[in-house]
């Protein structure tokens, strides 16, 4: 969802009061933990919504005085999952309703898929077949046997144990050619990251794995990159990956040919959430601080660096906010993950997410590897999210107020990452299985302008005065002009709630709304004391007030 335009510049109308605003010096520096073998532990701490979800360009600020008078921009549209994630605003680009409904049907197919190999202990199900049951080619000839299930069970647990270890010769032992040249770059690059988990898992082995005609055999392999950030993901999350394994006789050793994205999980690339920046990077520079991980290429060191601060300001913010109001017992990340790249066209390719031209940011949902689908609140469909902004936009480079909307981006995706793993497990394609787009955009924007209140206001002016409104709570973002105004009106409608009955019960109706989104009318009487259409008649009153 894209914000407004950036207040200040000449003639911006924002409230500056008496001098100015002043970009406040960078919080204080926290002592930084040091690599260790195996990946150094994420200290523990006190991830947008469902889905990818897209943080539109705002204008840059206008010349002319006074006063903003720029033509209306979209907000980021929700994201389609699983390809992208964070809620409103921050989760996905385009309807909501159709990304969660194409969500459902694909996460529900990839959990189920998944299970299937993994539900009876990893290489079980193929172990299961047997030798003898491994397809062979020339009309059922059974040629030798070289690449058996025991094999690549040992190929992969040897990546995973060289990983953990830190021993990157043993890691990179069986990688030859070129891959051996990427991999080198990954193991070093995921070596920065905090792991509380990080294997490899079979997920597909396609070929025969046998010799019919004396020159060897070759299996294409379909690997998951199993792997839990420490304080970021709530679950194990994955990224898949195919590798091409050849063996030239019992006498040599396998030999891993050619590694990339796995080519599509149920005919979509975007669900295989390849690639991440530990790929994309040749030297991945990364600020750990302590609610955030902040990840660029090593060449935007410096900009990255002045950047984390404020990035782990509103990290810290959000966390806090969620500790002190949020509902008890709820499963939410107490770190996040975001990766700077001004480059669009890298911009564009991580995560495999979709997003839209005028992007500004993204949150990723990442589904669960290994959730059962039959509704349990304890099986998650999501363990965590990505965040991902464009640091080319002009929250990152506007002069006088990076540090602010920098925070503000900040604060709206990681209040989706946040309430991103409470979505409903359960399955449903009925128009009130998903949680309504208004609830997801209009909390996440919430969270964002609690933080600023002059901006919130202002954009309640730049968005609502004088404009359309129907008197309905939105469905989807809407096009063109509406966008910006259905983004601040559901705005509205959390901040109504809060200021109706506390905060305390507006970030509790979020939460049952992402937990039973079928369950609306119930959920606004606890909130409010008003079901669904005296909430809505309330609202626009209240909308209406404002503008």
């Amino acid at each position: 969802m894209s914000y407004p335009p950036p207040p200040g510049g000449p003639g911006g109308a924002y409230p500056q009061g008496q001098g100015g605003w002043t970009p406040p010096p960078p919080p204080p520096q926290q002592p930084q933990p040091q690599p260790q073998p195996g990946g150094v532990p994420y200290p523990p701490q006190a991830r947008p919504g469902p889905g990818p979800s897209h943080y539109g360009y705002p204008p840059q600020p206008p010349t002319t005085a006074p006063g903003w008078h720029t033509a209306p921009h979209p907000p980021y549209p929700q994201q389609h999952h699983p390809g992208g994630g964070g809620g409103g605003g921050g989760q996905g680009g385009g309807d909501r309703d159709s990304g969660s409904g194409l969500k459902k049907v694909v996460i529900g197919v990839v959990v189920l898929a998944v299970l299937a190999v993994l539900g009876i202990g990893g290489l079980a199900a193929y172990q299961a077949l047997g030798d003898d049951a491994l397809p062979t080619a020339a009309g059922g000839a059974q040629g030798e046997q070289l690449l058996s299930p025991h094999d690549i069970e040992e190929l992969l647990d040897g990546r995973s144990q060289a990983l953990k270890s830190g021993d990157e010769d043993t890691y990179l032992a069986p990688f030859a050619g070129d891959a051996k040249d990427t991999q080198k770059n990954l193991f070093e690059n995921l070596r920065k990251i905090p792991f509380a988990q990080a294997e490899y898992s079979v997920l597909k082995t396609t070929g025969t794995g046998t010799d019919e005609y004396g020159d060897g055999a070759t299996v294409a392999l379909d690997v998951a990159f199993v792997h839990k950030i420490q304080d970021v993901d709530v679950r194990p999350v994955s990224e898949w990956y195919r590798w091409i394994i050849k063996r030239e006789s019992k006498d040599a050793e396998p030999r891993i040919t050619r590694v990339g994205p796995a080519p599509g999980a149920y005919g979509a690339k975007s669900y295989v959430f390849y690639p991440a920046p530990w790929d994309l990077y040749e030297d991945m520079h990364v600020v750990k601080k302590a609610h955030t991980l902040t990840i660029s290429d090593k060449k935007y060191a410096g900009d990255t660096d002045r950047y984390a601060p404020y990035i782990e300001k509103a990290a810290k913010d959000d966390i806090e906010l969620w500790k002190a109001n949020g509902p008890e017992g709820t499963e939410t990340p107490t770190g996040f993950v975001t990766v700077l790249e001004p480059g669009r066209k890298t911009y564009s390719s991580l995560y495999g997410s979709q997003s839209v031209a005028w992007e500004a940011g993204q949150s990723v949902a990442m589904p669960t590897f290994d959730a059962g689908f039959g509704g349990d609140e304890k099986d998650l469909q999501y363990g965590g999210a990505r965040v991902k902004m464009d640091m080319s936009g002009s929250r990152f480079t506007n002069a006088a107020y990076w540090p602010k909307l920098v925070q503000e981006i900040s604060h709206h995706e990681f209040a989706h990452a946040i309430v991103q793993p409470l979505e409903a497990a359960s399955g449903g394609f009925a128009a009130d299985s998903s949680t309504r787009w208004w609830v997801v955009e209009g909390f996440a924007d919430y969270v964002a302008f609690r933080f600023d209140s002059e901006l919130g206001a202002w954009t309640v002016r730049n968005d609502v005065t004088g404009k359309d409104f129907s008197g309905e709570l939105p469905t989807d973002p809407g096009a063109g002009d509406e966008v910006s105004t259905n983004y601040t009106v559901s705005y509205l409608a959390i901040r109504f709630m809060a200021e109706k009955n506390g905060e305390a019960a507006a970030l509790r109706f979020v939460t049952d709304q992402y937990r039973h989104p079928g369950q609306l009318d119930r959920q606004l009487r606890t909130a409010t004391g008003m079901g669904e259409n005296d909430f809505q008649a309330a609202w626009a009153s209240y909308v209406r007030s404002h503008s």
